[in-house]
């Protein structure tokens, strides 16, 4: 048991290093990044005109840049589809926390995402989005709704789905489960109010996966 808790650890930390180390922008030009720029397949970002112009693909829609390193050189996007529906915990299995953090202030939803597809039993929600793109946490959930009006704008002309804007289909699941309750209890997130509420982890809602790319802070 002690081995493979060895080898648990040593392989997040290699997941973690990897997916930082693969979306690491290097230029300056990220200093005139602002929200509803898009993310193109390429890893390149810029508007929507200007990639359809270079004959770019659009991926993702950016929605933070975080210019002050408040949350250590970060940038968001967040996909231009929502994933479908399914549990946070396999309905077949019995409670049980999933090693996230309950934390509704860190912005760790990459972390967390390792943690649900790896821990014990792979969480149905993480196992249903791209490798590349990770669950939200509560926090960077919140990003994403104070964005979401300009946000829209650029899913719009990508033919994306649209963020909710009304209380029909609104709630998605975060990362995050609930402290004190994390066996049974996690978060989820309505896009059109802003409000959270704890979930009962055999409930199905869709996720809306992000990916971050780390600024380069030292040109």
């Amino acid at each position: 048991m002690r081995k493979n808790n060895h080898l648990l650890a040593a392989l997040v930390s290699l997941l973690l290093f990897c997916a930082c180390d693969n979306h690491t922008y290097e230029d300056a030009s990220w200093h005139s990044w602002t929200p509803g720029m898009v993310y193109c397949t390429n890893g390149e970002v810029m508007s929507y005109e200007t990639c359809l112009d270079n004959g770019n693909t659009p991926e993702a829609v950016l929605f933070y840049v975080d210019n002050d390193g408040s949350i250590s050189g970060k940038a968001y996007a967040v996909s231009l589809k929502d994933c479908s529906t399914y549990e946070f915990i396999d309905p077949d299995t019995t409670y049980f926390a999933q090693g996230t953090s309950s934390d509704i202030a860190k912005y760790d939803g990459e972390s967390n995402t390792v943690a649900l597809r790896y821990f014990q039993i792979g969480s149905p929600i993480a196992q249903s989005i791209s490798p590349k793109y990770f669950i939200p946490s509560v926090a960077e959930m919140y990003l994403l709704y104070v964005s979401k009006s300009v946000v829209n704008s650029t899913i719009l002309k990508c033919r994306g789905d649209l963020l909710p804007t009304d209380k029909e289909d609104c709630w998605y699941w975060t990362s995050t489960e609930c402290k004190g309750a994390e066996n049974d209890r996690a978060w989820r997130y309505s896009l059109s109010s802003g409000r959270f509420e704890a979930a009962d982890k055999h409930s199905r809602y869709a996720t809306r996966p992000i990916i971050s790319i780390r600024l380069n802070n030292e040109e």
